[in-house]
């Protein structure tokens, strides 16, 4: 049985979808596509070949070929359309983040929980080589407890623009837009620790200053932006972890460093993948030689996907791990503005 997929907005990412959908056409097809501009929806569909077109989702809800939608909309717009989708008896994929706010995350897992479908966040980085590696490395013992990690996503000028630059749309800057990769993988890799306690600071100067377009960088609206350039924490967690989170769509400098995690036995670098430890009698560096090459991740994520939908499996992704992300930027958040240390929102809240 092929899959009906629709597509809930039409924006740049939904092209990403579309591309893993479509090398995935032994699988499903894309059968309806949604977006709020009339004229975008109608564009898109007529480039992917699709008949129907809407510029109200829930029209695609109500339509029996559809199994599964891919929420391809601005952040703020994740929650009501996945809620809904669920509630109508579809299966999830949205975009990263999970959601703008914590509110709204939790009310998506709430859904997905009442629902008993498939809620995926397309969170790509898990499918990297070196994050497979890297798990693995981790979950054999070869750290043993790990007690400090610093989780790092650097862009040196490339600033959003659009959806990106706007708080009313996107909900934040570079620390839900990259950082919550670089977040997610730390607590992918850790086996989902819980926070508690964040100290956290964001910034947006370089934004504001119209100079700083320079060559080599992305153009942005100097005006128009209101989101941070720059984010970072200190986060303290339940099993005695600290991890310092980095992330920058701006700064001056090439680099804020690699991610790492230490343990009593061992540690791993990414970028590149490198072991460390103690081994005949002696301190050894250990690179893994001829990881599988890079695929396209998005292509691997919504076939993960649509193979859970077909065979019944739980969600490769779970919201129950995912919204950990967005417990941890709400207490950034919090914690920046009110220029100390915060206490996470209290887990019988999230969960």
């Amino acid at each position: 049985m092929s899959i009906g997929i629709g597509i809930i907005g039409t924006g740049g990412i939904s092209n990403s979808h579309v591309r893993g959908y479509q090398a995935n056409s032994s699988l499903g097809k894309i059968v309806a596509v949604a977006d709020i501009d009339g004229a975008r929806a109608e564009e898109a569909a007529s480039r992917w070949g699709v008949d129907f077109y809407t510029t109200d989702y829930r029209e695609i809800l109500a339509r029996d070929d559809v199994d599964v939608v891919s929420v391809c909309t601005y952040n703020q717009a994740h929650r009501q359309p996945t809620v809904d989708a669920l509630a109508a008896g579809k299966h999830v994929l949205c975009e990263k983040p999970m959601a703008a706010t914590l509110d709204d995350a939790k009310a998506m897992a709430k859904a997905a929980r009442d629902s008993g479908r498939i809620l995926m966040i397309a969170i790509h980085s898990r499918y990297s080589p070196q994050t497979i590696a890297a798990k693995k490395i981790i979950d054999s013992g070869a750290l043993g407890r790990v007690y400090y990690g610093e989780t790092i996503s650097t862009r040196r000028r490339w600033i959003g623009s659009g959806s990106f630059a706007r708080k009313e749309t996107a909900g934040g800057g570079a620390v839900v837009d990259i950082g919550v990769y670089s977040l997610d993988t730390a607590l992918h890799l850790l086996g989902h620790p819980r926070p508690k306690r964040v100290s956290g600071t964001t910034c947006m100067a370089i934004t504001k200053d119209p100079s700083a377009q320079v060559y080599g960088g992305h153009s942005w609206d100097v005006d128009r932006t209101n989101v941070e350039e720059f984010g970072a924490a200190w986060i303290r967690f339940e099993n005695g972890l600290c991890i310092t989170f980095k992330t920058s769509w701006a700064i001056h400098g090439n680099s804020m460093g690699r991610s790492f995690f230490l343990g009593e036995k061992g540690g791993v670098a990414l970028g590149p993948l490198e072991y460390y430890g103690d081994q005949f009698g002696m301190m050894v560096n250990v690179i893994p030689q001829d990881l599988p090459p890079e695929e396209d991740r998005f292509v691997l994520e919504t076939r993960d996907f649509l193979e859970c939908v077909r065979d019944g499996r739980p969600s490769p992704i779970p919201p129950e791990q995912v919204v950990v992300t967005n417990v941890i930027m709400d207490a950034l958040y919090r914690s920046a503005a009110a220029d100390e240390e915060v206490e996470v929102t209290p887990w019988q809240d999230v969960l």
